[in-house]
């Protein structure tokens, strides 16, 4: 199986989800998974990699479902609102004045507002169980659901910027200010919306450095972690 869904089969996902009423101090009935990310560390490949074993064994009731950049989609499709308002929430805060002059003429909601929707569509995604949610401060969103297992994706600048040097036909000092000013956004975004510290190990469970240990490792090392804490839950 294709671990990537398309955009039809999430979205069918999400409102079979969605409107599956709980309580939000009720424990989540399975597992789910938050990967954070340095960038080029390997995160949505991880994902799918995770995706794609849960999937192949029988053990789990249901298939797992990824979840990404079409988180805010999703949001928006829930609250009926135009999906061209996702240019507005890239992983970063939109700047002040972009963000009052789409208000005053009428271009988007309030944009705390629909932060705070796409917080709650990640937590509801969650008490579903068996999801993957991959970046925006998932871990930080989702925090204090039972059944979570939150994973940090790290790796040397050098390492990173190599990958995405060979893999967009780059300079390596190029790839690094492409990664910076990514981690940079990623910062900001976690901070303004979470008030937190993306890099703070006491947030994650897991915390991979990818250029140590193999992407094919650190599947078999969520897989066990997921295995043992369904266990502790059943």
């Amino acid at each position: 199986m294709n671990a990537t869904l398309t955009l039809e089969r999430t979205e069918g996902y999400f409102t079979a989800e969605w409107h599956e009423s709980r309580s939000p101090w009720v424990k989540a009935p399975a597992p789910f998974i938050t990967i954070s990310r340095e960038s080029c560390a390997g995160g949505s490949r991880l994902a799918q990699l995770i995706a794609k074993k849960f999937n192949a064994r029988a053990s789990f009731a249901a298939e797992w479902s990824l979840f990404g950049g079409n988180i805010i989609n999703q949001m928006l499709l829930a609250n009926h609102l135009p999906a061209e308002l996702a240019r507005f929430l890239p992983e970063d805060k939109v700047p002040e004045v972009n963000a009052t002059i789409g208000e005053m003429v009428g271009l988007h909601p309030n944009l705390w507002e629909l932060m705070q929707k796409a917080k709650e569509t990640m937590r509801h995604l969650a008490s579903g169980g068996r999801v993957i949610l991959v970046g925006r401060g998932a871990n930080f969103a989702t925090a204090g659901l039972a059944g979570g297992i939150h994973v940090r994706l790290i790796a040397p600048p050098a390492y990173r910027a190599r990958y995405y040097a060979q893999r967009f036909g780059v300079s390596e000092s190029e790839a690094l200010l492409h990664n910076a000013k990514c981690d940079a956004a990623r910062r900001r975004y976690v901070s303004a919306h979470f008030n937190a510290a993306i890099e703070n190990p006491a947030a994650y469970d897991l915390v991979i450095n990818t250029a140590q240990v193999p992407l094919e490792e650190a599947v078999e090392m969520v897989a066990a972690h997921v295995h043992a804490q369904s266990k502790v839950a059943a």
